[in-house]
């Protein structure tokens, strides 16, 4: 498998992230609110790239490239075969190149947090970071084996939470810095996890720093069965 993407993803955090959060915590308060956002919408979307190109990287893993043959109804014609045996090194290339053109028509196409699920199942599948179980302490970031629920209003399973953290930046990208959810986010949460979002959100230094301590151990569990 391969892991490229989660490890320079974690450098991202190492060498950004944290010490952007440690710089906005100098800035004085009024300072502070346009420049959190920013770094959280960058925090965010650079995971939800890392998972991307986890997908797509590792397309040839078996439930990626039944995902992405789903779409090829077309035969291949035995002219059409022999063809392609002939390309020797090349028809490798051109098969990853198919298959990631399915991914980016199927599983690419959905919820982030479906993405993310996949691709735990694919990497971590013994990991159990997949199912419903209240896992995240929402107050830390900090991924447990149980965790009692704190708060109704925030998803605390482990793909729940970073939908949540994805629907927040939704709001502050797509709905012109608005500190209120999206309405189809509102919906689809409460559609798959059960949770009926507050109206309002706020973005600070902590919400920063959360997101980043629960997606370096993301990383930890995408990399556990390596």
């Amino acid at each position: 498998m391969d892991y490229s993407h989660i490890d320079e993803f974690e450098q991202f955090l190492k060498k950004e992230i944290q010490p952007a959060a440690k710089d906005i915590e100098k800035l004085e308060d009024k300072n502070r609110k346009h420049i959190q956002k920013l770094v959280y919408t960058n925090l965010v979307d650079r995971f939800d790239t890392m998972v991307d190109s986890s997908v797509l990287s590792n397309c040839r893993e078996q439930s990626f490239s039944d995902d992405a043959l789903k779409s090829a109804t077309s035969p291949v014609t035995e002219a059409e075969l022999i063809t392609l045996l002939m390309q020797g090194d090349e028809i490798q290339d051109a098969l990853t190149i198919r298959l990631q053109e399915g991914l980016r028509n199927s599983v690419l196409r959905e919820r982030h947090s479906q993405k993310f699920r996949r691709l735990v199942g694919v990497l971590a599948p013994n990991s159990g970071a997949d199912t419903p179980i209240p896992r995240v302490n929402i107050s830390t970031g900090a991924i447990v084996e149980k965790f009692k629920i704190q708060d109704k209003q925030v998803p605390h399973s482990i793909v729940g939470y970073a939908d949540w953290l994805y629907s927040r930046r939704n709001s502050i990208v797509h709905g012109a810095g608005t500190n209120r959810y999206l309405e189809n986010d509102r919906r689809q949460i409460k559609k798959i996890f059960k949770v009926e979002l507050k109206a309002t959100f706020r973005i600070t230094v902590g919400s920063i720093t959360n997101a980043a301590k629960f997606y370096k151990e993301i990383i930890d569990i995408l990399k556990s069965e390596e």
